[in-house]
């Protein structure tokens, strides 16, 4: 990749085990700081003593979401990116988050999804969070969940996310084609 110039902190969104992961080691390996916003929600899990795992993850986001304002997650997250040069803000859910980072300077919104039986087959084989599901119905209880949670901008809408990205990305294919396209997209970032 060529050499970058400007600042740049993208936003990663999309469902769950659709992507999001391997662009954002793939930005990392390209000098990215990086944080997410579910990691505010693990801090606030273990701030609990509480069992990280989904059913928590979303819960207790949901509930950062409604006590504290629909992007409470995403500002939080910001305090932690903004002062890096180039920064990559993963697991961004919730369509008031988006909006409040679109307003920020140098801002961009990656979207990453592939198709629920694949996205249910990586899930399944990377077994990251305690209890995450290991059946077809399981998955889709959660992973609909997750497109749509909340009322309004208090929960999780990932159709709306992506509905708002600068660069939509199909993870159907093999990781060098994504990583690839996130690099021709990055180049093109640069020379604008």
């Amino acid at each position: 990749m060529e050499a970058k110039t400007k600042k740049i902190i993208i936003g990663l969104t999309g469902p769950m085990a659709g992507g999001k992961g391997i662009v954002a080691e793939y930005l990392k390996g390209n000098g990215f700081y990086y944080s997410s916003t579910s990691d505010r929600i693990r801090e606030e899990c273990r701030k609990r003593k509480m069992e990280i795992n989904r059913d928590n993850l979303q819960d207790i986001g949901d509930e950062l979401r409604r006590k504290f304002g629909p992007e409470v997650l995403a500002k939080r997250t910001w305090k932690m990116v903004e002062k890096y040069p180039l920064a990559v803000i993963d697991s961004i859910r919730g369509i008031a988050e988006v909006d409040f980072l679109k307003t920020k300077p140098n801002f961009y919104l990656i979207g990453v999804t592939a198709p629920r039986k694949i996205r249910c087959q990586r899930l399944i084989a990377r077994q990251r969070e305690l209890e995450d599901p290991i059946t077809w119905k399981e998955f889709l209880f959660y992973d609909k969940k997750d497109f749509k949670s909340g009322q309004g901008k208090f929960g999780r809408n990932i159709t709306a996310c992506l509905s708002k990205t600068d660069l939509l990305l199909h993870n159907n294919q093999k990781v060098k084609d994504l990583e690839k396209k996130v690099e021709k997209w990055l180049v093109s970032l640069n020379s604008r």
